[in-house]
């Protein structure tokens, strides 16, 4: 794409070479340029060649598009850092609200599953199976 856009670039310098050297009589006509406003009195430029004026609205083009196409990178490289900023201001938020959950939810299964009182036996599953640490009689006795 590169190669092909120095190509393009190249054949129209080329032709303009060739308009400005097939029509250099007709562009090397002097031109004088005026300006008449109603506030302000007449004014009028030295006589300039008309190729130097095509020349220099060429290049006063060019550099306007320059500058807008900078304008416009500028204010999208604006927009993509703010755009990141936002991310991650989300993503912080986001990640603090996770581990705000995790933690209740994790805080709450295990004050659920535990006991209150430390000191108390812990309460059997299955009835009449023994507490940990009581001996069962009816085994033994029937033994």
């Amino acid at each position: 794409m590169r190669y092909l856009k120095a190509l393009v670039l190249a054949i129209l310098i080329f032709l303009a070479l060739v308009f400005f050297f097939q029509n250099q009589t007709a562009l090397s006509q002097q031109l004088e340029l005026s300006l008449n406003l109603f506030f302000i009195p007449p004014m009028k430029s030295i006589p300039l060649p008309f190729y130097f004026l095509v020349i220099a609205a060429f290049f006063v083009g060019a550099l306007l598009s320059l500058a807008l196409l900078f304008w416009d990178r500028c204010n999208t490289s604006a927009k993509l850092v703010k755009s990141r900023w936002h991310i991650t201001s989300l993503e912080k938020e986001l990640a603090k609200l996770k581990k705000d959950i995790t933690g209740e939810s994790t805080s709450g299964k295990s004050s659920f599953f535990s006991r209150k009182d430390k000191n108390a036996p812990a309460a059997t599953a299955i009835p009449g199976a023994a507490a940990p640490g009581v001996k069962d009689t009816s085994d033994t006795a029937s033994a």
